[in-house]
């Protein structure tokens, strides 16, 4: 009996991972080469991480966890962002409630997209950034985890934002209203223990704070700070995910 039981959950596992991968490959299809994923997801990070550190003296430790965690923020959030609103206008939503699927299939689906994008660029971002300059990771595999978790979390923010938005232009809006100011709090630019008090408190209630941290516990060494952040990073996912499940079906229920 308790073979067949474990066999049988076994089974619903595989299912719903199955079907996840389904919603994530039709997104990665449809969305990723959209001029909106280009713009929000590459450019937009791109020029504002330049225009902020060009002309400074940024060490290594600084500049690739924080260049790589605005990339992640902007890749990972941007292909969720449009999905959902997109299928809302055009009514196909309703294909994907037709079929068998649960909320949290549909969720879990696109987020697989948005972060598989977010840690595409992310590593691609890494290793440019290695290769101009000459710098090194101290635990490379530590970093792709790093980073893979960021994407997800990235990914499920999109996701809970764009849930609840009417449209792709609200979406858009919303979502850049939260990033930005987030950039600037959450030791990008500069560590977070430069910051004043008050600005310190708010920048550890942002998961870009842990991602960078840990990006940065990968670059120069980890320590026990590392699964720290990578525990509160899994916090925030099942807290998004959490969200958007409960968002998406109040706004979408037939």
């Amino acid at each position: 009996m308790a073979n067949n039981s474990s066999h049988k959950t076994d089974s619903t596992f595989s299912d719903f991972i199955a079907k996840a991968i389904c919603v994530a490959r039709k997104d990665a299809r449809i969305y990723y080469f959209k001029p909106q994923i280009l713009g929000f997801g590459i450019l937009i990070p791109a020029f504002v991480y330049l225009s902020f550190s060009i002309g400074r003296e940024i060490p290594f430790s600084l500049l690739v966890p924080g260049l790589v965690g605005v990339v992640s923020l902007f890749g990972a959030s941007s292909v969720v962002a449009i999905s959902i609103p997109i299928e809302k206008q055009t009514q196909t939503y309703e294909l994907l409630q037709s079929a068998p699927l649960s909320t949290l299939n549909i969720i879990f689906g696109k987020c697989l997209a948005g972060s598989a994008f977010g840690i595409l660029l992310s590593l691609v971002t890494a290793l440019g950034a290695v290769l101009v300059s000459a710098g090194t990771v101290v635990s490379p595999l530590l970093f792709v985890v790093a980073a893979m978790a960021g994407a997800f979390v990235f990914s499920a923010f999109g996701m809970t934002i764009s849930a609840g938005a009417k449209d792709m232009p609200t979406a858009n809006m919303v979502l850049t209203a939260l990033r930005l100011p987030m950039i600037f709090i959450s030791g990008v630019f500069i560590p977070t223990e430069s910051l004043p008090a008050q600005l310190r408190i708010v920048s550890y209630l942002t998961p870009l704070t842990y991602v960078v941290n840990a990006l940065r516990e990968a670059t120069i060494g980890p320590s026990v700070l590392f699964t720290v952040d990578l525990v509160v990073l899994l916090i925030w996912f099942i807290t998004f995910q959490s969200i958007a499940v409960m968002v998406l079906a109040r706004t979408t229920s037939v």
